[in-house]
């Protein structure tokens, strides 16, 4: 495995996929069989839940949209503080900005509507 591979975040790729499936769902593209959409429907919830990593990048960019401490982020997590700055440096390495002004975590409004529409 390449060097640059080993410590890349798998948050872009599953936000590709979140992206086009919501997408998918969103345009009735898998009206024709319901099997199929349901199967989708799941998917995408699965996605969106807290009990994926994923689901709880999701959830700590929402909290970040409005400022938010490292405690708060853990608390609304219900994980420990290695792991909220794990999850920030995977969003950092997908990209995303983040800044910190005292002691909140902030990332721009308009990366995460986009995110979460």
């Amino acid at each position: 495995m390449p060097t640059n591979m080993k410590n890349r975040s798998d948050f872009t790729e599953t936000l590709a996929v979140h992206a086009a499936l919501r997408l998918a769902v969103k345009q009735k593209l898998f009206a024709k069989d319901e099997r199929v959409r349901k199967s989708a429907d799941k998917l995408l919830s699965a996605l969106e839940s807290e009990r994926t990593t994923y689901g709880r990048q999701l959830k700590m960019l929402s909290l970040m949209q409005n400022g938010a401490s490292i405690e708060t982020m853990r608390r609304k997590l219900r994980c420990s503080r290695r792991t909220i700055f794990r999850y920030l440096n995977h969003l950092e390495a997908a990209g995303v900005e983040i800044t910190l002004q005292g002691q909140k975590y902030s990332v721009s409004g308009t990366l995460v509507k986009s995110l979460l529409k």
